[in-house]
């Protein structure tokens, strides 16, 4: 699968609803990744034969009207721009001196649908942010303890009738986390094991109910 094709699997969660409508004819999210992936190929540089190293400070520009637009979505998409970027460099056995930083900017100047890019190597600080995929529906967790059920109680609810309703919880605290069956009826499994209680790492599938659900712990990066 080449990296357009990748950038477009990732960004179908992203583009979806109100924002599959709102981009009707206008910048494609794909034509964003292309570009940001253009940039790290251009600028890749050979530093020995071990190590190819990229720029890790990324910027696009977009219009007025491209800009506003992205920025209905929030950090959703950067956060998937992000992800998607870091496996073409591991894919390309490319290295970052610093954390990945992408940030999207307003440029008056350019035309609706123009993108330009920009790259250099810069220190950032990168906080790390776990998230809960199941389906196409992606949950950032913001708690130490989140719990998964099909209650309108629980922290992240989900219309599934094999789960309780308070099913089990994910517990974080900032750098580890684990799954905790909470009594439930049919029980939790984690890689396909049975579970009370277990710690996680990413990409771990979490199975209860009828539904799957991935854990991912996701790199946010920010200026110093």
């Amino acid at each position: 699968m080449g990296i357009l094709d990748s950038f477009e699997k990732g960004l179908e969660r992203v583009v979806t609803g109100a924002f599959s409508k709102t981009f009707k004819s206008e910048l494609q999210p794909i034509e964003i990744g292309a570009a940001i992936k253009s940039e790290m190929d251009s600028k890749a540089s050979i530093v020995s034969r071990d190590r190819i190293l990229a720029p890790n400070a990324y910027t696009v520009y977009l219009s007025s009207a491209d800009f506003k637009r992205m920025q209905s979505l929030g950090e959703s998409l950067l956060f998937e721009l992000n992800d998607q970027a870091t496996r073409h460099a591991q894919r390309q056995k490319f290295q970052f001196g610093a954390g990945l930083l992408i940030n999207v900017a307003e440029d008056g100047s350019l035309n609706v649908g123009q993108v330009r890019v920009t790259s250099n190597t810069a220190a950032v600080q990168v906080e790390w942010t776990p998230s809960l995929e199941v389906g196409d529906q992606r949950y950032m967790l913001t708690k130490s303890r989140t719990v998964i059920g099909r209650d309108a109680s629980a922290d992240i609810q989900v219309n599934d009738n094999g789960l309780s309703r308070a099913h089990f919880e994910v517990l974080w605290d900032g750098s580890k986390a684990g799954v905790r069956d909470l009594g439930s009826t049919n029980g939790t499994k984690v890689n396909g094991r049975p579970i009370t209680e277990v710690g996680i790492a990413a990409d771990t599938v979490i199975s209860a109910g009828h539904s799957e659900f991935v854990f991912r712990v996701i790199a946010k990066t920010v200026r110093d």
